[in-house]
């Protein structure tokens, strides 16, 4: 499926629309300025200017003002132009900067007209913005995009989207049923951490293991799930007659587990069990390396 940044967005269908996803691009993206305005009403004197606000970008600069014009049209003359700008020029106070929001395609005549008469305008900076300029900013904001093109937002899940998921929840917002051996995520109930119960325990022996009470362990798989697609597996031993769940460090001598083994950790080692994930990381000696 096509996605904005190749493929324009659909042009809206009134002036209204336009305008009001031009406002909220000058507020989020292009000014930055959450208190852009809109300038008076239809049949009001409005000096060639909708919207005006102050964008960040001219802080320190005279008025700091920049003003907007929105055309929602498939045609634009250069008299029109020249109309909009000698129009602007009037407004109070003075603008820093003036932008022309256009539903035209691109047109490299304005672009050049714009360019060699904006120094006989009196505004510093003077812009035209067509709407393949507009899609293209607009496609940069999730917000917009589900505000105004919902059907063009981004459904794809990626693993890595996957994992950045993981990394973000908290232990608590896990649902653990012990049944099943399944950690389900509150947040997205189509995250999952899943033991693998499938087959007969399988001892795991290394030194460190043997340092608990019970120095019997065993190897346990856990799935990382997203929508019933395996996504990555993560090798736990389970530990001191099953109180602890264990990241299996990188070798039996070099017992460092990455950040993340640890954060699973804390999902599926609740601190009522034991004496916590902590203290048991603290009898085996294994070590969190952030440069795993």
């Amino acid at each position: 499926m096509p996605t904005p940044t190749t493929t324009d967005l659909p042009i809206p269908n009134s002036w209204k629309e336009f305008e009001d996803i031009c406002a909220d691009l000058l507020k989020c993206c292009i000014w930055k300025d959450p208190y852009v305005v809109r300038h008076g009403r239809p049949g009001q004197k409005q000096h060639g200017v909708d919207i005006y606000g102050k964008p960040v970008h001219l802080r320190g600069l005279g008025s700091e003002t920049a003003g907007a014009q929105c055309k929602c049209t498939e045609a634009l003359t250069e008299a029109e132009i020249d109309s909009e700008l000698k129009q602007a020029i009037g407004f109070s106070p003075p603008l820093e900067e003036y932008l022309l929001l256009t539903t035209m395609k691109l047109d490299a005549k304005l672009q050049a007209y714009i360019r060699t008469k904006a120094r006989d305008w009196a505004i510093n900076r003077v812009e035209i913005l067509f709407w393949e300029d507009l899609s293209l900013e607009i496609s940069g904001s999730d917000e917009l995009l589900k505000k105004y093109f919902p059907q063009w937002l981004k459904t794809r899940t990626s693993t890595d989207d996957v994992v950045q998921m993981l990394v973000g929840a908290e232990p608590e917002d896990f649902a653990w049923d012990d049944s099943i051996g399944q950690c389900l995520y509150r947040g997205d109930v189509k995250l999952r951490l899943i033991e693998d119960r499938s087959e007969e325990r399988k001892p795991f022996e290394e030194p460190w293991v043997s340092k608990f009470p019970d120095k019997k362990g065993y190897r346990q798989e856990v799935y990382l799930e997203y929508d019933g697609i395996r996504i990555e597996t993560f090798l736990f031993v389970n530990v001191d007659g099953g109180r602890y769940s264990i990241p299996c460090p990188k070798a039996a001598k070099d017992l460092r587990i990455s950040p993340l083994q640890d954060h699973i950790a804390r999902i599926l080692n609740p601190d009522s069990i034991g004496y916590g994930i902590d203290h048991a990381l603290e009898v085996a000696g294994i070590k969190v390396d952030p440069n795993l």
